[in-house]
């Protein structure tokens, strides 16, 4: 099975064992930037925003229509590879045949660490874009570093309408009562599981696990029976512990996740994180799960090679998923797709992943506006409509919902949907606004180094401690040197 670490990268599988190199062709690697942009400065703002709440800069809008040499070139630093490089690349042809006042030219920069990593090289003195496509988990990063044109100020001059679109996906970009960047390629951590395995094992293959004691319960069959190996995978990377604080309505860090005050400490060490701790030590004790790392595809290919039917990875590997099922690839394996498994007393929903789209401070204002146009194309709902039902991505509108893109796919693979509809069902509130924390590499960091702990046999109270004190001394690294 695919798999995609956000930055768009997707591989398949089939009924051989699959060779890594195969998969490296389609995939990317998770890594983390291990860095803080080097334009940081101080600021009163509870974010670091920089500039007190609604001290929005003009924007220059109409000047790409008025700039006296057309077309005005828009560079756009992107991290989509695989199918979601070929829809980009669909939707970007389609907008320079559409208007002649702008032409945008795609820069695919491999994943989102090293798209971070080169922006904030350029900060110094190098080529800029005009629009970068960053990580979601790094919008505080990019507010501080005050390089950035916030898209409020486009919103605003424009009186572009926000109603339509899909409200928690627009508020996690949205801090001290500023959008900062645009939601385009969203995703959620969905349920990825072998029907034909729980056919086998005696489950119902139309009913996956909804709750982590159903998710046990599951597995503890599966390997009961000697279907599998193991019940399931879970792969090393915070993402997944960090989504059931969220879905357990908890919180990463202090101050509301960071919404009402800059973050200064970890909290995700009471009751909620212990007992998700425990139980996935559980888990990896009783070899009903085994543990693969974050850097690797491990967790997709035990599912197409029969080790263990079940693993959670985001909804932005699907399009191609189903692009090589429908290949003829690995036919034995017949998909499911279930909502992400959470706590049993939830309360809270899960926080978007993906990425969001900024505009360029540096640029001239002709290619400001130019960005914008552009942006505005990618985020109409036609447009969304099309990128989700080509990737996996949710749509960020909800009247694109009713397009035949959308419509059309949901109904010949009604999996492409769940992300969507456990984002729309989600309530809004800091827990599924996402943290909003400047250290955010270094504190996943630090949750993936308490996993891979736990999973290596160390006593979950033991690692979990030590993931807090080590996210901890982090932000407060972070916050020192603003």
């Amino acid at each position: 099975m695919p798999n995609v670490n956000e930055g768009g990268a997707q591989a398949g599988r089939g009924e051989r064992p699959f060779d890594r190199r195969q998969f490296l062709a389609g995939a990317i690697s998770v890594g983390a930037a291990g860095l803080v942009l080097g334009a940081c400065s101080s600021s009163s703002a509870p974010n670091g925003s920089g500039r007190a709440p609604g001290a929005l800069p003009s924007f220059p809008l109409g000047a790409s229509a008025r700039a006296r040499s057309k077309p005005v070139p828009v560079t756009f630093w992107h991290s989509m590879t695989s199918a979601n490089l070929t829809a980009l690349s669909g939707l970007t042809k389609a907008f320079n045949a559409s208007q002649h006042d702008v032409r945008v030219s795609l820069v695919n920069q491999n994943d989102y660490p090293d798209t971070l990593t080169l922006y904030t090289a350029a900060l110094s003195g190098g080529n800029l874009p005009d629009v970068v496509q960053i990580e979601s988990s790094d919008l505080a990063l990019m507010i501080d570093s005050q390089s950035i044109v916030p898209a409020q100020a486009a919103v605003n001059a424009e009186r572009y309408p926000l109603s339509d679109f899909v409200p928690s996906i627009v508020d996690y970009f949205r801090v001290d009562g500023t959008l900062w960047a645009m939601p385009f390629n969203i995703s959620s951590q969905v349920l990825y599981y072998d029907k034909a395995a729980f056919s086998r094992a005696g489950l119902d293959p139309e009913k996956p696990p909804v709750t982590l004691q159903e998710l046990r319960a599951a597995s503890k069959r599966i390997v009961s029976t000697g279907t599998e190996k193991y019940g399931m995978s879970l792969k090393l990377t915070p993402s997944t512990f960090e989504e059931w604080i969220a879905m357990g309505d908890g919180t990463l860090v202090n101050h509301d996740n960071g919404r009402t005050g800059r973050a200064t400490a970890a909290v995700f060490d009471g009751p909620l994180g212990r007992s998700l701790f425990s139980w996935w030590a559980g888990m990896i004790d009783d070899k009903l799960a085994q543990a693969t790392p974050a850097t690797s595809y491990d967790d997709l290919l035990a599912v197409a090679n029969r080790i263990s039917p079940m693993t959670m990875e985001t909804s932005a590997a699907l399009g191609t998923v189903v692009y090589l099922l429908n290949a003829g690839q690995y036919s034995r394996v017949k998909l499911g797709i279930g909502p992400m498994p959470g706590p049993a007393a939830q309360g809270g929903g899960v926080f978007v992943g993906g990425a969001g789209l900024y505009m360029v401070k540096r640029s001239p204002p002709e290619r400001q506006d130019a960005a914008w146009q552009y942006i505005k194309y990618l985020v109409a709902p036609a447009q969304q409509a099309t990128w989700a039902a080509a990737t996996g991505y949710v749509p960020v509108r909800k009247s694109s919902v009713k397009m035949p893109a959308i419509t059309t796919r949901w109904k010949e693979v009604p999996g492409f949907r769940v992300a969507y509809d456990q984002i729309l069902a989600s309530p809004a509130d800091p827990a599924t606004a996402g943290a909003v924390v400047g250290a955010s590499t270094q504190v996943d960091n630090a949750v993936q180094a308490g996993l891979t702990s736990i999973s290596s046999g160390t006593n979950p109270d033991v690692a979990l401690a030590e993931a807090v004190r080590s996210a901890n001394s982090a932000i407060a690294s972070y916050n020192a040197r603003l």
